[in-house]
């Protein structure tokens, strides 16, 4: 791979647009959970058909996840990004300008297709642009922003479209996202490829077992968390009697104890990762548990507080096992892992919308519980395996 143009030292600013960018990424994925029943209520679909929209959006980033790098060959990789978030932005656009649920789901299929490009790229081009030295830094920087989503983006999303309108949230979304590729452009320096990536890479990470178990325990535990976290705004108002107005405070609690978790796993992760995952399992099954059990705001504030303090954690401990599990095979296990990881988030929602159509949204909450104690008894079996 050849050296971006430009001083290598001088890509810090880009190092931040890409942590806003993947920060417009996340919060475009995930927006209709905060606004889910708004949707539902004016296009006159059910909450299911409108939680679609993120299983759509999931699915399409979790292929694209897989195969940019083997679709675009040697192409810029800036050039490539600034596409992706130019798509994300006129999808996220004609979101907001849905008049009904076919044409709001179409173009969250769309959203998915530059959410995924650019979610398989960013690691590569924030390290790229920086001196080799500081490379992991920035690639934690980087990805940051997906953090920032949940803390922030989400929230403020949620506040947009209580009061405002949901269409609103959606545009102002697209107008940064539109931003964001502007600065991009420009801040961003080239990143050339030479070489090409191959998928036999993807067989021999897939082929050594604790690579191979972790993507298991990451598909089963996201399923889990986004089966639940994509109907958190129906599930606040039916389980704690949360106003449609109080959601996004609810998110916002949860983002913040997720940020926590998300830089507080980091001692324990490298010491005891066995029990950092353990942890996680654990912590997300008692928070899910504690909002559905709930009844009441004051109580449900310090269970989403839990699930996001945990769930925040779930993402760095989870790819920590792998890229630590798949040796020289570590790009193709963070590619895998990826793609995994986006298509859990839509299959989560996909069977959250199936179970709430079906049946209800404690149904939902019980069915997360489910599965969040299988990935427990998936990592308790292999600690005992591993330690005896």
């Amino acid at each position: 791979m050849n050296e971006p143009r430009g001083l290598r030292a001088s890509g810090w600013p880009g190092v931040v647009v890409l942590a806003l960018g993947i920060f417009a990424m996340v919060t475009v994925e995930e927006l209709p959970i905060g606004v889910l029943t708004l949707i539902s209520d004016d296009l006159g679909a059910s909450e299911g058909a409108v939680g679609l929209g993120v299983t759509l959006a999931g699915a399409v980033a979790g292929v694209m996840g897989l195969s940019t790098s083997l679709a675009i060959g040697t192409l810029d990789r800036r050039v490539v990004l600034f596409t992706a978030l130019l798509v994300v932005a006129a999808a996220t656009t004609a979101s907001g300008m849905a008049t009904n649920v076919a044409v709001y789901l179409v173009a969250r299929l769309c959203a998915g297709l530059g959410i995924g490009v650019f979610w398989a790229l960013i690691a590569i081009v924030a390290s790229r642009i920086v001196a080799h030295e500081r490379a992991a830094l920035a690639t934690t920087v980087a990805f940051a922003g997906a953090s920032g989503a949940t803390i922030l983006g989400v929230p403020i999303g949620t506040w947009l479209g209580t009061t405002w309108t949901w269409h609103v949230a959606f545009y102002a979304l697209a107008a940064f996202c539109f931003v964001i590729a502007v600065a991009l452009w420009f801040l961003v320096p080239s990143v050339l490829v030479d070489e090409k990536f191959t998928t036999d890479g993807y067989r021999r990470a897939w082929s050594i077992g604790p690579v191979r178990l972790a993507l298991l325990v990451t598909a089963v535990l996201v399923v889990a968390q986004f089966c639940a976290y994509t109907y958190a705004s129906p599930a606040l108002q039916e389980f704690a009697h949360v106003s449609p107005a109080g959601v996004g405070a609810m998110l916002l609690v949860m983002g913040i104890t997720g940020l926590f978790g998300n830089v507080g796993s980091a001692p324990i992760m490298r010491r005891r990762p066995m029990l950092a995952m353990l942890l996680v399992t654990c912590g997300m099954t008692a928070g899910i548990a504690g909002l559905m059990l709930s009844g009441t705001p004051a109580v449900a504030a310090p269970a989403m507080g839990v699930w996001g303090l945990f769930g925040g954690a779930m993402a760095v401990v989870l790819q920590h096992w792998v890229l630590t599990s798949a040796g020289p095979y570590a790009e193709p296990a963070a590619a895998l892992d990826s793609g995994i990881f986006n298509f859990a988030i839509a299959g989560g929602a996909a069977l959250g919308a199936f179970v709430l159509d079906v049946s209800n949204i404690h149904t939902v909450f019980v069915v997360a519980i489910v599965g969040t104690l299988t990935a427990t008894a998936m990592v308790l079996a292999y600690r005992r395996r591993v330690t005896a």
